[in-house]
């Protein structure tokens, strides 16, 4: 399968039992800041803390209200989730969707 074919998103759980919607088609540097660009672009979100390590980020926009953390890790790639304790996923569920319906090659986040 090529890359163009892969989806955009998965999702996995992760740290504290959140919901983690990996991107699977950028899992670079490169595809944290397109992440972060393309959070604050179309769903205004604002930093309200930035973490920069030697292999990991870990950045938390406020995006409508929520927070959201978009994470690079050199194993895992990028990914984002909601860390609050609050279960509602549907903002992150919107942006998945979002995300899926602007896939059209190895750049989704254009």
């Amino acid at each position: 399968m090529s890359i163009s074919r892969m989806p955009p998103v998965s999702k996995s759980i992760g740290r504290g039992r959140s919901v983690e919607y990996h991107l699977e088609a950028d899992p670079g540097w490169d595809g944290f800041d397109s992440l972060i660009k393309y959070l604050q672009k179309i769903w205004q979100g604002e930093v309200i803390e930035s973490v920069d390590e030697v292999y990991s980020r870990r950045w938390v926009l406020r995006v409508r209200g929520v927070p959201v953390s978009v994470y690079h890790d050199s194993h895992l790639g990028n990914f984002f989730s909601r860390e609050d304790g609050v279960s509602d996923q549907s903002l992150l569920e919107a942006i998945e969707r979002d995300l899926f319906a602007r896939w059209e090659g190895p750049d989704p986040m254009t």
